[in-house]
């Protein structure tokens, strides 16, 4: 009973705060007609992503579930503002509903599993909720990990502060599927049954990002309003103003030895447009956003202020930037190497990279991704690319071999849940 007001204060900041505003109702139990309404008409699989970055993860997957199970109906669910977003903008060609997951109470996650009624329940990444994963277990519904993780700070401090909840939530899953032999080592030193554990691999690596040819290229310059040659330094996904100055400081010292020099920052959140257009005014740059270049007549210094097209931007990017990876950082750090890689783009990233930890180890491995410790040594390895077009060419070769090489991992996933699906079917789950 003592944690009734302290859940009641953060339910009361989170609505406030806006970030839990969107979906209110949902979240509290009360789902679309279009969800409750078909029920009990077709088997379900429901697919929980966060955010943007684990819709991102889910998406090859349920293209390949979907191709495997037609008479299935898949929902997904999410949490933030920005993962349905990402969901209505990448998810929904593929999928039968989307919804804002359920407030982790225990009567609201009856209501919301008694509506939902699936079969199979995907959470990608490390995404557990107690209440729910036992009443998914308790109305009889197979729980499996897809895409699992667990970084450096998540195993040292649920080691530390929540051992034995966790550990009780793992034993609510029935497979947990992750993306490294690290991953696996961690679930289950933190009490998950080895023999429901399997190293899937990473499935980011199979997301849709369109292979842009020259004249693609050209277009998408034109319609940003840059200069029709030059090179191009590209930030994506930054999280805080702090970053940012590094980022800005680095592009400064490039563009002092080559000063034909574009910059874009791609902020994490769009809503903080705003706060870095006057960062880099202040710093002498003259900011345009995406959503405004129309009345520019040329832009060098874009803020990429909107959603879902960061992906096919970075193809314009003669190299690239990494953000969440200068502290401070959020949940331990890092955000989609993949998107440049694929396009055969060098990346480089700060020290900071719990979250994009087996990323990492392939990129730097290749030799395609480069990790930095200030804006100093970021501006170094942009000067050095700068200068040697032709290093940049091997590094783009090596870069768009090394995703190809990853690439099938969905369809494995895929595999692995409807043999489960249609194993619970036989048993009548």
């Amino acid at each position: 009973m003592l944690g009734w007001p302290l859940w009641t204060a953060y339910l009361v900041q989170r609505y406030v705060s806006g970030k839990s505003r969107p979906g209110w109702l949902q979240r509290w139990g009360r789902l679309p007609d279009s969800i409750t309404a078909r029920a009990s008409s077709r088997p379900r699989i429901w697919v929980h992503a966060v955010s943007a970055g684990e819709v991102v993860a889910a998406v090859p997957i349920v293209r390949e579930v979907r191709a495997l199970l037609p008479g299935y109906d898949i929902l997904i669910s999410v949490i933030t503002p920005a993962g349905m977003a990402m969901a209505e903008q990448q998810a929904a060609p593929h999928v039968d509903g989307l919804f804002f997951f359920p407030i982790d109470l225990p009567w609201v996650a009856k209501r919301v599993v008694e509506q939902v009624q699936p079969r199979v329940f995907i959470s990608l990444e490390s995404e557990l909720w107690p209440n729910v994963l036992h009443e998914l277990h308790r109305q009889g519904a197979t729980a499996i990990m897809a895409n699992g993780r667990i970084t450096d700070r998540s195993f040292q401090r649920v080691r530390r502060f929540g051992s034995g909840l966790f550990r009780w939530m793992l034993s609510n899953m029935d497979r947990m599927l992750v993306q490294s032999d690290a991953d696996a080592s961690r679930i289950v030193r933190l009490g998950g049954d080895p023999g429901r554990v399997q190293v899937v691999g990473n499935s980011k690596f199979d997301q849709e990002i369109a292979e842009l040819t020259a004249e693609d290229v050209a277009h998408m310059r034109a319609a940003l309003k840059l200069p029709a040659q030059g090179p191009v330094f590209i930030a994506g996904s930054t999280r805080s103003a702090e970053e940012e100055a590094c980022i800005i400081k680095a592009y400064l010292a490039m563009r002092a030895s080559h000063q034909d020099l574009c910059l874009i920052i791609a902020p994490r959140h769009v809503a903080r447009a705003a706060e870095l257009a006057g960062a880099m005014t202040r710093a002498g740059l003259q900011p345009v956003r995406k959503t405004e270049v129309g009345a520019a007549s040329i832009a060098r210094h874009v803020i990429l202020d909107t959603m879902g097209e960061l992906a096919d931007t970075y193809a314009v990017a003669s190299f690239a930037f990494v953000g969440n990876t200068f502290p401070p950082t959020v949940n331990g750090g890092g955000q989609n190497l993949l998107q440049p890689l694929a396009h055969g783009k060098p990346v480089a990233f700060g020290p900071e990279t719990a979250t994009i930890r087996s990323e990492v180890a392939l990129a730097t491995g290749a030799g395609v991704g480069f990790q930095v410790g200030s804006s100093e040594q970021l501006a170094d390895w942009g000067i050095g690319l700068l200068e040697n077009e032709a290093e940049r060419e091997r590094i783009g070769s090596r870069a768009r071999a090394l995703v190809l090489s990853q690439r099938g991992v969905s369809r494995r996933y895929a595999d692995i849940i409807a043999e489960v699906a249609l194993a619970a079917a036989g048993s009548g789950r």
